[in-house]
């Protein structure tokens, strides 16, 4: 542990208390009979995404390992793999009998900590010099980007926030206080690579090709759309030392095949068995996260693009560079290449891209921008520049904090105690995977993905990807709610989806002016304060 100082371990904590203080403000904040749901109110997406994993984690602790999407009523097939990360957290909590949220953000600190070693370890290949190691660790994790800058320009930020606020894939910080799982994704990412350096350049065995095999196998059930963007950088660097550098010869290069091979196997099984099932396969053709305008990514990674510039003449015409620095190279070109490819998922490339921008960054302060100023200033310069670099997620963590403290607590991320006493009876009187009638749109307000989450049972809607033909479903839902429709047309209705409740709160009556007690064929099986239940005869 001598390759670890002190004040990284110091680092380390700090970044995991900074990144957990909204949450245990949620935690104590909670008045005397309401439910804090472990989430966080800003941005407001992230409660979907949060209520998704939990709804993963109920499998898990049921020992249910192939994988269903609990916010939509068809019948599909269980994917093995698929989501694992949080199945396996669903299982460790049933293990030792700790709840969902606990043991989510106990895997995310766990995993933060484990992260700053990783990119300690990783800047370490790169820089000698303790302080140019601590530079990377800081443009690495705390910074984020400026595209908030955007904001004076209306037009453009209308319908697309500044992506520190809410693109999760684009920055580390923000994996850190949202996304245990981009943590871990990221982690490995970087295993894998220093396991691969070892191989390639400094004359590793199959030690090193087997930890690398293994990282990337992990990866590709926890991040699998990075595939495109780690094999072919697998790739692009065997081609390199066999070809340019000479330092590999072809004949032990083909020796890549095996963990490529391996990985894409995984990748590949998850995409046709997803492709063979047209449940699945409809949540592929609604899973669209495609990049927004390139100003976003402009000014976001503009931190990051202005040292890397300062810096590009003298890492060109410098010294000789270790073959190593390829590696950032290729990864940000492969990014790069992708952030506008004709594919759905052009954004989630993004993740862990902040780690070859750090190391690159670092380069032209270090080499180029620190040295204009005198060395008493040098470290108040960078930090001013980091403190700067850190405002948007700052701002996320102190928005948060304000929200979750107020008098009025968001109802995304709180129950109160008549919408807990009807979750704690479902949980008591219903079958696991009993399908209640709920409410969601695209603003994320709704019913169905707070049932999923609190209780593990299906939802008709609750996620806008994971309930598939959401548009439909959402116009098939208000027609419930609207007086005029007939009743047959319920039953049928209620009948052809096979539900077994309707869930009938504050959030369903914005949706139209029916109300199921004024149908003499549904049964109230339970009523307390705003929420009543409704049982659906079986026909």
């Amino acid at each position: 542990m001598k390759q670890f100082p002190r004040s990284l371990w110091l680092f380390a904590a700090l970044v995991s208390i900074v990144t957990t203080i909204p949450y245990l403000v949620g935690v104590f904040s909670a008045p005397d009979g309401w439910v804090y749901h472990g989430s966080l109110p800003i941005p407001g997406g992230f409660t979907v995404d949060y209520n998704s994993h939990m709804a993963k984690m109920w499998q898990g602790a049921r020992g249910d390992w192939d994988y269903h999407l609990l916010f939509t009523h068809e019948d599909h097939t269980g994917l093995n793999g698929v989501q694992g990360f949080y199945v396996v957290l669903g299982v460790l909590s049933s293990l030792f009998a700790l709840s969902f949220p606990l043991v989510y953000h106990l895997a995310r600190i766990i995993l933060i900590i484990a992260l700053v070693f990783a990119l300690w370890r990783f800047a370490a290949r790169f820089f000698t010099s303790s302080r140019e190691r601590w530079m990377v660790l800081l443009l690495a994790t705390v910074a984020a980007g400026w595209s908030w800058l955007l904001l004076i320009f209306p037009s453009l930020t209308a319908e697309v926030s500044p992506i520190e606020f809410w693109l999760f894939d684009a920055f580390t910080i923000l994996a850190m206080i949202y996304m245990p799982h981009f943590v871990m994704a990221i982690l490995l990412q970087i295993i894998a690579f220093l396991a691969l350096d070892a191989w390639l350049s400094r004359g590793g065995g199959w030690r090193a090709l087997t930890i690398m095999t293994f990282a990337l196998q992990l990866d590709a059930f926890i991040q699998p759309y990075a595939a495109p963007v780690l094999a072919m950088l697998v790739i692009l660097l065997g081609a390199y030392h066999t070809f340019s550098a000479k330092t590999l010869h072809w004949q032990r290069a083909l020796h890549l095949a095996l963990p490529l091979f391996g990985y894409g196997v995984v990748v590949l099984a998850q995409y046709v068995s997803m492709q063979a099932d047209p449940i699945w396969a409809d949540f592929i053709s609604q899973n669209i996260t495609t990049s927004p305008n390139v100003l976003f990514y402009i000014f976001g990674y503009s931190p990051f693009i202005i040292p890397i510039l300062f810096g590009a003449r003298h890492f060109l015409l410098g010294q000789k560079q270790d073959d190593i620095w390829w590696l950032p190279l290729f990864w940000l070109f492969l990014v790069a290449a992708l952030l506008y490819a004709p594919l759905p998922t052009q954004r989630r490339y993004l993740l862990g891209v902040q780690t070859p921008l750090a190391i690159l960054a670092t380069y032209g302060w270090a080499r180029v921008l620190l040295p204009r100023f005198s060395e008493r200033y040098q470290t108040i310069v960078f930090s001013v520049y980091i403190v700067f670099t850190a405002l948007a997620p700052l701002a996320l963590i102190l928005f948060n904090t304000v929200q979750l403290s107020a008098d009025v607590k968001p109802a995304q991320v709180y129950s109160a105690p008549d919408e807990v006493a009807a979750y704690n009876w479902v949980q008591e009187n219903t079958a696991p995977y009993a399908l209640f009638l709920t409410t969601f749109d695209w603003s994320g307000a709704g019913s169905g993905g707070k049932l999923v989450a609190m209780t593990g049972r299906r939802a008709f809607l609750g996620h806008w990807i994971e309930t598939v033909h959401f548009d439909d479903k959402i116009a098939q839902a208000r027609r419930f709610y609207n007086v005029a429709t007939s009743d047959e047309w319920r039953l049928n209705f209620l009948e052809e989806i096979g539900a077994d409740y309707i869930w009938y709160s504050d959030f369903e009556r914005e949706w139209g002016a029916f109300n199921p007690a004024d149908a003499d064929y549904l049964t109230p099986v339970f009523t307390e304060g705003a929420v009543t239940i409704y049982a659906v005869p079986q026909r």
